[in-house]
């Protein structure tokens, strides 16, 4: 019976070991973003990763939105919050966080390009990959 225990003791430390954990490099404001950008744009182009990114912090940056990375995300039916991201998302919440910005500083809203309702009362100022990114008209 022992003979059992040791292999299935030494196995189940394995693989503890081998369980994703946050690292220094992977902070929560970062592992947020990049769930968010999964969830928006896991198949876009990586200009378009770094576009959804720059919206957000476009936001935070903004006096008309939350002060914080956290207060923005989780504002309701603003951004979608999922579970999963990959090393590309990462990348790019890595990039924007660092100060990277794709799009000028009054873009602020994102709409998928086929969406039923375009926006009309914003201003359209980019489309990148599959979304159209805006403005409010006269609103920075």
């Amino acid at each position: 019976m022992r003979r059992f225990w040791l292999p299935l003791a030494l196995l189940l430390a394995l693989s503890i070991a081998w369980l994703p954990t946050v690292s220094y490099t992977e902070d929560q404001d970062a592992i947020l973003l990049a769930r968010t950008i999964y969830a928006l744009a896991r198949d876009e182009s990586y200009d378009t990763k770094l576009a959804i990114g720059t919206v957000v912090m476009n936001r935070v940056d903004s006096a008309w939105f939350g002060d914080s990375l956290t207060e923005v995300l989780t504002e309701q039916m603003q951004f979608p919050q999922g579970n999963r991201y990959d090393d590309d998302c990462l990348q790019a919440a890595h990039a924007v966080l660092s100060g990277t910005r794709t799009l000028d500083r009054s873009a602020l809203y994102y709409q998928s390009i086929g969406a039923a309702e375009p926006y009309s009362e914003k201003t359209r100022i980019a489309s990148v990959g599959g979304y159209a990114f805006y403005t409010s008209n006269g609103r920075l």
